[in-house]
């Protein structure tokens, strides 16, 4: 009876310890795939992007939390495949309505940048 307490108290204890790792673990990881997000998306997109003609939209994205200038920049649509994605521009000098060219992944499109 106190060998199979034992064989349970130790079976919680790990199931605990994994638990704790995983809670600590989970904010690391994300804090890191989202830093080395962009320098992999962009390497993709030098590689291997294919080229199209989007639009800047009205669409605003504010950057910050300015209380005395907001800055923002404006979202850009384009399609692909006969889809419409719509993302930041990221750029403070785009404007409504101005002809934009779009890099993209073939793949998925929802990795897109303005052409540099």
């Amino acid at each position: 009876m106190q060998s199979r307490r034992n064989e349970i108290s130790k079976k919680m204890r790990k199931f605990k310890n994994r638990v704790i790792i995983i809670c600590v673990l989970s904010p690391i990881l994300y804090l890191i795939l989202n830093i080395a997000k962009w320098p992999i998306f962009n390497f993709l997109l030098d590689n291997y992007s294919k080229v199209t003609t989007g639009v800047i939209i009205d669409e605003k994205n504010f950057i910050g939390k300015g209380v005395i200038i907001q800055m923002y920049s404006y979202s850009y649509e384009f399609y692909a495949e006969n889809e419409s994605y719509i993302e930041d521009s990221r750029n403070q000098k785009c404007k409504v309505g101005e002809k934009v060219e779009i890099e993209y992944l073939e793949c998925c499109p929802s990795i897109s940048r303005l052409k540099q």
